[in-house]
């Protein structure tokens, strides 16, 4: 997971968009929404995983990705005879 957003796929093509938009122009965020859309889930998590990375090197640790936590929870039932 350490490679960058267009690198993950080589099978898909990379997602390159552009606009101008003025100073006091309203955003709809249609933009925003299209380019997530067509870099499609596995660029969506690939950029997760890259600014999680960004901000440990701004912390000044090591970069390296952070393992998933591994917490165990027991969740027990009331029996409805209790109630």
């Amino acid at each position: 997971m350490g490679k960058m957003l267009n690198e993950t796929d080589p099978s898909r093509p990379r997602v390159i968009m552009s606009r101008v938009v003025r100073r006091k122009e309203h955003d709809d965020r249609s933009f925003d929404i299209e380019f997530w859309q067509k870099v499609g889930d596995i660029g969506r998590f690939a950029a997760a995983w890259q600014m999680i990375r960004e901000v440990q090197l701004i912390r000044g640790q090591s970069g390296e990705l952070p393992r998933m936590q591994k917490g165990v929870t027991r969740i027990i039932r009331r029996s409805r005879e209790l109630r």
